[in-house]
C-alpha cells in the first residue's frame, strides 16, 4: 500500500490508516445486519486498492474516501 496520507476536513494531513475506513464499514454492516469482519475487510480492500489506482500523485481527502465506501457497497450489493 502506498497511500500514507489523507487531508482531513479541516486541512490537516495525517496518516493514512485503512484500518479506520474498516472499522467503520463494519459497524454500518452490523448496524444493517449484513456482514462481519471479513465482508468489512474485503470491502476495505476494494476501497484502498480503487484510492491507489486513482490518488498515485494526489493525497485523497476524507470526502474521496467516503466516495469509494459508498461506490464499493453499492457495487456489492
Amino acid at each position: 500500500m502506498f497511500l500514507k496520507k489523507i487531508k482531513k476536513r479541516d486541512g490537516r494531513l495525517v496518516d493514512f490508516d485503512a484500518e479506520r475506513i474498516k472499522n467503520a464499514v463494519h459497524k454500518a454492516l452490523l448496524a444493517v445486519e449484513l456482514g462481519d469482519g471479513e465482508k468489512a475487510e474485503s470491502i476495505t480492500k476494494m476501497v484502498v486498492k480503487i484510492l491507489e489506482d486513482k490518488f498515485k500523485e494526489a493525497i485523497p481527502t476524507v470526502e474521496d474516501v467516503q466516495d469509494m465506501v459508498i461506490l464499493v457497497l453499492t457495487k456489492s450489493g
